[in-house]
C-alpha cells in the first residue's frame, strides 16, 4: 500500500478546515498535514526549514490580509517539493490563469463534490495539472479566442493537443485515451514540449502556453 498523500492548507475559515479534516480523517489515501490561517503564517513558516508538513497544498485565495494568490511564488521557490493546488470560491478564469502562470498545480472551487476534490488532489500529487470543470469551458473559450503573438508556432499540431487537454486537466493516461494513442507517445510529446518551450514541468508548460497564445 502507498503512503498517505500529505494535505496541507492555507485556510481561514475554521468551519471548512475542520470539514476537510474529517474528510482526509476517513480516508486511507490522506493524511492532513499542515493548517494555516493566514498567508503571513504560511510565509513564516516558509522561512524554518522542515516546519511544513505536506505534499500537496491546498490554499484558498480570499484571505485577511496578504492574498493567498500572493503566496504562490514564494511557496514554489522555499518549498519546491510541495504542490500548490487552489481551492476556493473565486470563480474567475482570470484568477485561474493568474494562478497558473504563478505556478500553481490545479485551480478547483469549493463546491467541487468532496470526491472531486480528492481526486484533483491525487492528480496534483502525481504531477497532473486540474481545472475545475466549471471553469475549464470559459478557460479554453478565452485561450481559443486568443489567437494573438506570433504566427510561428514551436509545438506541432499533435503537443498542442496534449498540451490543450493537459491544460483542461487530464493526466497523461487519459490524454492518450482522448487522442487514441498510447501512453508513451503522449510522455514522449510531454517531453518534448518541455524542451521545445524550455519548462521543467506541465504547469510552467500550461503557463508558457497560455502566454504565447499557443493553446
Amino acid at each position: 500500500m502507498n503512503a498517505p498523500i500529505n494535505v496541507a492548507i492555507l485556510e481561514d475559515n475554521r468551519q471548512y478546515v475542520e470539514s476537510l479534516r474529517k474528510v482526509f480523517q476517513y480516508s486511507e489515501d490522506f493524511e492532513l498535514g499542515s493548517v494555516f490561517q493566514s498567508a503571513e503564517e504560511l510565509v513564516e513558516s516558509l522561512n524554518e526549514p522542515d516546519t511544513i508538513r505536506g505534499d500537496v497544498l491546498l490554499l484558498d485565495l480570499n484571505l485577511p490580509g496578504r492574498s493567498g494568490m500572493s503566496v504562490i511564488p514564494d511557496v514554489l521557490r522555499k518549498a519546491p517539493a510541495l504542490k500548490v493546488l487552489v481551492l476556493t470560491r473565486e470563480n474567475d478564469y482570470t484568477a485561474t490563469l493568474e494562478a497558473i502562470k504563478l505556478g500553481a498545480s490545479g485551480y478547483i472551487l469549493k463546491d467541487m463534490p468532496i470526491n472531486g476534490i480528492r481526486e484533483a488532489i491525487r492528480d496534483v500529487f502525481d504531477g497532473g495539472c486540474v481545472i475545475d470543470p466549471q471553469l475549464s469551458k470559459l478557460l479554453l473559450g478565452s485561450l481559443i479566442g486568443n489567437e494573438s503573438l506570433s504566427e510561428e508556432k514551436p509545438l506541432s499540431e499533435r503537443e498542442v493537443d496534449v498540451l490543450r487537454l493537459m491544460a483542461l486537466g487530464y493526466a497523461k493516461k487519459q490524454v492518450a485515451d482522448e487522442l487514441n494513442v498510447s501512453y508513451g507517445s503522449v510522455a514522449q510529446a510531454t517531453q518534448s514540449i518541455y524542451r521545445k518551450l524550455q519548462v521543467p514541468n506541465i504547469t510552467a508548460a500550461v503557463s508558457v502556453g497560455i502566454r504565447q497564445g499557443l493553446i
